[in-house]
């Protein structure tokens, strides 16, 4: 498989970790992104807390936000990326609050992985840290799984979905100045936890893969249940957002005017929490990140040894039952993302 980077420094560390963290705009150039987003009137603008331009209804204004992108960060790129072509260029928006944690996931599958890689240009465009929301990766993660992740979300379930729970203690939280780019295999796990800042956290983000590569999509037939195979090209991404493939498929159909390949049987790993746990903890390097849990406990007002701390601002419900196990038997990180998901239906 051709290097992605002219660097073999750069190039060694991201087939080791499935990551790199560069410095890639300056002040001026964050400012100019960082203005064009704030001019810009989103139909999507605060859906769910999180949320990318690419999303939005206007196609013509995702267009126009994707040329913005390339055109202020392309170049910058291609100083270090070795005759790359890019395929999605979009905001990436995390408002404030609770409601907005990223579960550890994948990207869809865009290349073919045998012979190619894909990879996310993510860049801050403000300071990014555990407070706001920043990017959590488990470091090598890229090397676990081969399977196609394919679309939409969530009918096509992907094999981490049931594993949120035993995969967020293992994130590792990467801080970033504004203008610093995390290049990213989209194999590679990763989340982010909520934004509790009082501000939005904006970052943009640029697919990228070598340039001789066919750009692929993957979408789950919804009545064989079998992959469908497209050869695409860049414009499939402004309009078949996974929003409106989730409404196709619920439709009982298949993407119209697309130029189908194949179709293949759907086979993904079916792995137990401890047959999961055992793959990531067999990857050099990814530990149990304990203090991101203790914080965690502490934001969701728990102490450590599984006693309630006494806080009358708190807003959150006390918890309805007590036991004497410590904190870490009672509660894992994925106990406190669900209770956040059950607190945001309504749920006591």
């Amino acid at each position: 498989m051709r290097d992605i980077f002219k660097n073999k420094e750069y190039q060694n560390q991201f087939d080791t970790d499935g990551f790199v963290l560069l410095s890639l705009l300056n002040s001026e150039e964050v400012a100019s992104l960082l203005d064009f987003y704030n001019n810009q009137e989103f139909d999507n603008k605060i859906e769910a807390g999180f949320h990318i331009s690419l999303d939005n209804e206007n196609e013509d204004l995702v267009k126009e936000v994707g040329s913005k992108i390339k055109e202020v960060l392309v170049p910058k790129m291609s100083e270090l990326l070795d005759e790359c072509q890019t395929f999605t260029a979009s905001y990436v928006i995390k408002e404030s609050g609770l409601q907005n944690i990223v579960p550890p996931h994948q990207d869809w599958t865009f290349v073919d992985e045998d012979k190619f890689c894909s990879a996310t240009v993510w860049t801050a465009l403000v300071d990014v840290t555990e407070h706001n929301g920043a990017l959590g990766v488990i470091r090598g993660s890229h090397k676990i799984f081969n399977h196609k992740r394919s679309s939409p979300s969530p009918q096509s379930k992907s094999p981490l979905a049931d594993h949120v729970f035993t995969l967020f203690p293992f994130i590792e939280i990467i801080e970033m100045k504004a203008g610093q780019s995390l290049v990213f295999d989209n194999r590679l796990i990763h989340a982010s936890p909520p934004n509790l800042s009082d501000q939005a956290r904006i970052a943009v983000g640029i697919g990228v893969t070598q340039s001789e590569a066919q750009l692929k999509h993957f979408y789950q037939n919804p009545k064989s249940g079998k992959l469908e195979e497209y050869n695409v090209d860049e414009t499939f991404y402004t309009w078949f957002n996974n929003k409106r493939l989730s409404n196709i498929f619920d439709e009982g159909k298949s993407p119209e005017g697309l130029h189908k390949v194949n179709e293949i049987e759907r086979v993904v790993p079916d792995l137990s929490k401890e047959e999961m746990e055992a793959f990531v903890q067999e990857i050099n390097g990814v530990e149990y990140n304990r203090p991101f849990m203790e914080r965690l406990a502490k934001l969701f007002n728990y102490s450590i040894d599984g006693s309630k701390e006494e806080d009358e601002t708190s807003e959150l419900e006390p918890v309805k039952w007590v036991d004497t196990r410590s904190f870490f038997q009672k509660y894992s990180v994925g106990n406190i993302v669900r209770e956040i998901s059950w607190r945001m239906k309504g749920r006591p």
